[in-house]
């Protein structure tokens, strides 16, 4: 038979729920990454120079494109995150600091994202 230690309990399984929602910040390293190799990769792999650099005649549709990838990049951490806080908080131990922080940091890339865009 299975010992007492081995049993989960609906309390333990929302702990872990609640370490499972922090750990997946942790998803906005890799999405940070896939941005950073967007805004260099994507226009050099389509003949065209980087989009920082001052002589770029870069198409309207590339900036568009790079900018909705990056935006979506950044939003699958805090959708991740917003799933793992609902699974925990059916368990009792809701983590709202991991999610208003991963919505926090799609918002400033968006905000950042948008403001570069439309004057940089």
């Amino acid at each position: 038979m299975l010992s007492e230690s081995r049993i989960i309990t609906r309390d333990r399984a929302g702990i872990i729920w609640s370490g499972i929602t922090w750990c997946s910040l942790l998803l906005v390293v890799p999405a940070g990454l896939a941005g950073m190799m967007l805004q260099t990769l994507l226009p050099a792999n389509l003949g065209y120079p980087q989009l920082d650099t001052s002589e770029a005649v870069v198409p309207r549709w590339l900036s568009l494109t790079v900018l909705g990838c990056e935006l979506a990049a950044f939003a699958v951490p805090a959708i991740v995150c917003t799933v793992c806080n609902h699974k925990a908080k059916k368990l009792g131990h809701p983590v709202r600091g991991a999610v208003m922080l991963a919505w926090g940091v799609f918002g400033f890339v968006t905000v950042v994202g948008l403001l570069l865009w439309f004057f940089g």
